[in-house]
């Protein structure tokens, strides 16, 4: 019963995450990063939804290390959950910024 609590508090962030990658992939129009923030004008709007889909992919991939993890070692798993935040957030932005560089419309 343990595990089922555990995976039912951990799976929804990393499944919403990989969801939003899933979303970006797909979409035609620019992808946002921000909430209510309209993307950027680029150059290539497949490339550019590619390449955000991979920013939130690669997000999404410790807190799925995390909950498997979790399973066995909860004191590792919420180490892990520490270091996506502490460390992914601050990666996801820059990787963003670095995405837009390469493909905003020049004008």
């Amino acid at each position: 019963m343990e595990t089922f609590i555990w995976l039912a508090a951990t799976l929804p962030l990393p499944l919403i995450l990989f969801g939003l990658a899933l979303f970006a992939w797909f979409r035609k129009t620019p992808m946002w990063f921000f909430s209510g923030v309209p993307g950027p004008e680029v150059s290539d709007v497949r490339g550019f939804n590619r390449a955000n889909a991979a920013i939130w992919a690669c997000f999404s991939l410790p807190f799925f290390a995390a909950a498997g993890v979790g399973t066995v070692h909860r004191l590792a798993a919420a180490a892990i959950i520490l270091a996506g935040c502490l460390i992914g957030i601050p990666l996801t932005v820059f990787a963003y910024h670095k995405v837009c560089k390469k493909y905003t419309r020049a004008e």
